[in-house]
Formats: structure tokens, C-alpha cells, sequence
């Protein structure tokens, strides 16, 4: 991890008039196209879920505003950035557990799915022990809703700045498989501009 000099930053003036808003986060909802990935996970016996996590953390890794985080009025940057995941469970609850990243998918879904495992057979809420730690991205799942828009329940804690991504139900029309991603972020450490990058770089890296 190290630490962005602000002062020489062509965002500075944005940085410094959004940090301190009451809710200085914003979202955005777009469909992308997973087709690829989606009859290639099929056909191979994949977790989709799985999948999708595993690329979502490549994209975020590549664009460094994904990687910045608020630390002590101080922009940290980290060098890579983690999964912190809602897993839910037959009976209707879920809990946040950690997955770290690796560049393996291999690795990475072996990880998840003994995490999924233990959260099926737990009752609590969380999985993990640092529950403040900021070098991960916030990930959720609703496949059940094909949402336009999302809101998030948040504590307006000034430091907060941890990125939210959630992922809704595919829907499936002339041989494209396509699925609604939300995206919320801090607006002093970047803009739409960022988001776009990353709705961009997902979805290329899920054509096949």
C-alpha cells in the first residue's frame, strides 16, 4: 500500500469537495453482456457465480480509482483489492464472508467454494475477523431481480469508502445472455468516468 499525493492530483478540487458530503457515494446500474462466459461456464461445469466474482475482481485490480480508499483524511492506495461476499443460505439468511484474489481462477474458486461451504453450515453474520479492513470490494448477488436501480444501507461513517458491487438476475433474449450490475462508489476518489472503465473491462474480459 501507499499513499496518492493529493496535491498534484487533477482531481484534487473534486476530491476535496466531495469528501466531506453527508453521502458523497453515487451508483449506477447497467446491463452488460456475458453470453460467453455464461455457455462457457455451462458448458464446463463452472459456477457462473463463481465466475463472474473471479472477473469482477480482475477489472476492479486494473483501474487504480478502484484501488484508493480513504485512510486517516489520506488516499490509500492498495495493490490489490479482495472479495468481501454476501453468501446466503437455504433458510433464507446470509452472511459476509472474505475470499482473497488470485490471478488463478482455479485458486480462487476452490477458496469460494469452501467458504460457500461453511457459511451453509454456520449461523452467523460474519465470516471473517477484520471487519474494518478497506482492501476489499463489496459484492452481493440478487439473482431472483432483474433491478434498474439499487440502494444501499449505509452507516455515514466520514472514512467509508469501500466500493459496492452487486449483481442481478441474466435474462436471455435472441441468443444474448445479459445481466444488470450495479455500481456504488465514493465520488471524491472518482467519477462515472472510472465506472464506465470498469463496466468496459468486465465485460470484455467475459467474451471468451
Amino acid at each position: 500500500m501507499k499513499y496518492k499525493d493529493i496535491s498534484t492530483w487533477n482531481r484534487k478540487e473534486h476530491f476535496e469537495f466531495f469528501k466531506d458530503f453527508d453521502e458523497p457515494f453515487f451508483g449506477i446500474v447497467a446491463d452488460i453482456d456475458c453470453t460467453d462466459a455464461y455457455y462457457y461456464c455451462k458448458e464446463n461445469n463452472i459456477s457462473f457465480f463463481s465466475y463472474y466474482l473471479h472477473k469482477a475482481l480482475e477489472a476492479v485490480n486494473t483501474i487504480e480509482e478502484f484501488r484508493y480508499r480513504l485512510v486517516d483524511d489520506k488516499i490509500a492506495i492498495y495493490d490489490t483489492i479482495h472479495a468481501a461476499v454476501t453468501i446466503g443460505r437455504d433458510n433464507g439468511t446470509f452472511a459476509f464472508t472474505f475470499i482473497e484474489f488470485s490471478p488463478k481462477f482455479s485458486e480462487f474458486n476452490k477458496n469460494l467454494q469452501n467458504e460457500i461451504k461453511k457459511v451453509k453450515k454456520s449461523s452467523g453474520l460474519f465470516m471473517y475477523e477484520d471487519k474494518t479492513r478497506k482492501d476489499v470490494i463489496h459484492f452481493s448477488s440478487t439473482p431472483w431481480i432483474k433491478f434498474t436501480g439499487l440502494s444501499h444501507a449505509k452507516r455515514f461513517d466520514k472514512e467509508h469508502s469501500t466500493p459496492l458491487i452487486v449483481f442481478g438476475q441474466l435474462t436471455e433474449e435472441k441468443n444474448k445472455v445479459r445481466m444488470p450490475v450495479a455500481v456504488d462508489v465514493h465520488h471524491a476518489l472518482m467519477d462515472a468516468l472510472h465506472v464506465s472503465i470498469f463496466y468496459k473491462h468486465l465485460e470484455n474480459i467475459l467474451k471468451m
